[in-house]
């Protein structure tokens, strides 16, 4: 059966449901908005009592009968809550504990990947941790699993073997930071709120912000076929426009796949294509649209928000924000919209209008570029502080020219270079590709958060300056 060309091309411009929402202090002024709808008569009862929801820095409003959905929380590491769950998770470490035992590690002496079990007491949980494949050589996957009270939590990293100790240093401070709370809580300390529970800064992420992915949903109970996402992690350091929804929807507008999409196209029918900005902060831009009836498809509503973000600064990350009607069974179109254009729109500009950055009693940090300029050619090595933000380069040899340049910013550990190796058999069977590190000294070529020379070809796919994000450990 073919598949609808509307929704085909949702799925390819909009169907990220990611969200984000930000002011650049921590007091934030409203969000400023094209016209705002009225609530019409039939909504106003859902919004005469709302609840704030916290969630990451973040927070927004919600109508006080709307049902929170959360998804995946990497604060860095990430972080799964089982909410009366402690009997579940110590059954999930088992099977864990028993796969790692069952599997040999072809490369180290066909030994079982299980390498050891750490118990603790404070808190209650074990940690757990394994080669990452049977054919891994120095890859690695650590899992904590913690009892908080009646709640089960289950802490997961992909790190690589030196990185060993730091990760498990990592999820230690993550479980003991973790402090439950209730649904309506919001903290007053810098940190981020995830499902039932909140994390409180620690000293380095005051200095050097890891970078935060948060994601959840809401169901209106009065309109559940209505579906509210928000996602945030951090904006792309190479190239934040690559992110733009402006940029992504114009080219499914220029060229359509085939001609049924084109036709899919001009059946849409569009509410409002415009940027959207918070505060001083001028990224965002917005996408309201209706999709006609297809066969098989109701018509719908898919809104969208999208902040390309500033780089470095977890107060104003990538975020991607969307509303849906008509959904069942986790598809948009799967049945009616049960709200009109009109309500849809207000429902949208109702909520999005109330997310701001979360209030905290903490100074802002101030920047690390304070002071004067080191000159261009300051030479670092591996291992130290950084002593300048900007663009630095290093001269390692055997690297590809496009990940020889980084950015790092000031007080961060200037990092090894990464390179891929030559695959294994195995490893081209699976099409994965192996990575090294060498120390090496880098070189400061480009002051600041402006874009690196013209002469570089930064690569997306080398994440964070600092080691211990380094692509190949998730978080």
């Amino acid at each position: 059966m073919q598949k609808p060309a509307i929704k085909y091309l949702t799925r390819i411009a909009l169907a990220t449901t990611m969200v984000l929402i930000t002011a650049c202090d921590h007091n934030p002024r409203q969000w400023k908005s094209p016209n705002m709808t009225t609530l019409t008569p039939r909504l106003q009862p859902m919004f005469e009592k709302t609840k704030t929801i916290c969630f990451g820095r973040f927070m927004v409003d919600v109508p006080a009968t709307a049902a929170v959905a959360w998804g995946g929380s990497d604060v860095p590491l990430g972080v799964s809550i089982y909410p009366d769950g402690v009997n579940e998770v110590k059954a999930l470490a088992q099977k864990f504990i028993d796969e790692l035992n069952n599997e040999k590690a072809i490369n180290h002496d066909d030994v079982p990947l299980l390498l050891s079990v750490e118990d603790m007491a404070e808190p209650e949980g074990k940690i757990v941790t394994g080669y990452e494949s049977f054919q891994s050589i120095n890859g690695l996957k650590i899992n904590g699993y913690f009892k908080l009270n009646s709640d089960g939590v289950i802490i997961d990293a992909r790190p690589l073997r030196d990185d060993r100790d730091s990760t498990i240093a990592d999820i230690k401070s993550i479980a003991r930071r973790l402090r439950q709370r209730a649904e309506n809580e919001t903290p007053t300390e810098p940190g981020n709120c995830i499902e039932n529970f909140f994390l409180p800064d620690s000293p380095d992420d005051e200095k050097n912000h890891p970078g935060e992915l948060i994601s959840l949903g809401f169901r209106l109970k009065e309109f559940p076929d209505a579906h509210f996402s928000i996602r945030t992690h951090p904006s792309n350091p190479h190239d934040p426009e690559s992110t733009s929804l402006k940029r992504q929807w114009q080219r499914v507008i220029d060229d359509p796949a085939t001609p049924e999409e084109k036709k899919a196209l001009a059946k849409i029918k569009y509410f409002r294509q415009s940027p959207r900005e918070i505060h001083d902060w001028k990224t965002g831009y917005e996408l309201l649209l209706r999709n006609p009836d297809e066969e098989g498809v109701h018509s719908y509503h898919d809104f969208e928000l999208r902040f390309t973000g500033v780089p470095h600064d977890p107060y104003r990350p990538y975020a991607d924000i969307q509303l849906q009607t008509g959904v069942a069974d986790n598809a948009a179109g799967a049945t009616k919209a049960s709200l009109t254009d009109e309500e849809a729109i207000a429902v949208w500009d109702k909520i999005t209008s109330t997310i701001r950055v979360r209030p905290t009693s903490a100074t802002p940090v101030k920047s690390a570029d304070a002071g004067p300029r080191l000159p261009l050619g300051e030479l670092a090595a591996t291992g130290r502080t950084c002593p300048q933000t900007g663009w630095w380069e290093n001269d390692a040899p055997g690297l590809p020219e496009n990940s020889r340049r980084q950015h790092i910013k000031k007080g961060e550990r200037m990092p090894h270079a990464v390179a891929q190796g030559a695959p294994s058999l195995w490893q081209k069977l699976r099409g994965e590709q192996p990575v090294y590190r060498t120390a090496t000294v880098w070189k400061l070529v480009a002051h600041g958060d402006a874009p690196p020379p013209a002469s570089s070809n930064i690569a997306a796919a080398n994440g964070s300056a600092n080691d211990k994000d380094a692509p190949e450990k998730k978080g």
